[in-house]
This record gives C-alpha cells, sequence and structure tokens, in this order.
C-alpha cells in the first residue's frame, strides 16, 4: 500500500514524461495542479508532502522516492536539488 496516493497522483498525473510539452516550467505545473484540483485535494498532497519532507531523506532517497511516486521532473538537471524543489512546491501548493 502506498503511504503517499494523493502525492503519486499529482506527480504521476503532472510531473509525467511529457509535463515540459504540456507546461513551459515546473511551477507551472504546480499552479495548474493548484487551481484545477479541489481544495481538498491540495490540501492532502501538501499534508502528504510534509509527512515527505518530515522523514528527512537525503537527495538520493528522495530522488528514488519521488520516482517511484511517477515524478519525471528532476530538479537537479536545473541546479537545484530536490528538497528545496519541494519545499517551493509546498509553497506554491499553499497559494
Amino acid at each position: 500500500m502506498n503511504d503517499f496516493p494523493a502525492l503519486e497522483n499529482f506527480f504521476a498525473a503532472y510531473f509525467h514524461q511529457d509535463w515540459a510539452q504540456e507546461h513551459a516550467t515546473a511551477d507551472a505545473v504546480v499552479d495548474y495542479y493548484r487551481d484545477g484540483e479541489s481544495d481538498e485535494t491540495v490540501a492532502r498532497t501538501r499534508d502528504e508532502l510534509d509527512r515527505l519532507l518530515a522523514r528527512d531523506l537525503d537527495g538520493l532517497a528522495l530522488a528514488a522516492q519521488l520516482r517511484a511516486l511517477g515524478c519525471e521532473y528532476d530538479p537537479t538537471r536545473e541546479g537545484g536539488n530536490w528538497q528545496a524543489w519541494l519545499l517551493e512546491v509546498r509553497q506554491r501548493l499553499a497559494g
């Protein structure tokens, strides 16, 4: 059983392998999700993201966890890191 069903839906459905063909930036993907999903769904995703971040995983473990959830975006390709990107996602989901 998946501990993060809302996150899996978010990453697999919005950060799939073709996400860059649908949105100009990763931030645009997050905004599209936040604006298109119900407040309840976004809140569940934020809560699960908080639980994932609380695990205090290193970058490699975090990357593996996100790939397992269906995420095809990699912030390290743009000079970022997983932890910082997820904190930014969390902030954007809060509106």
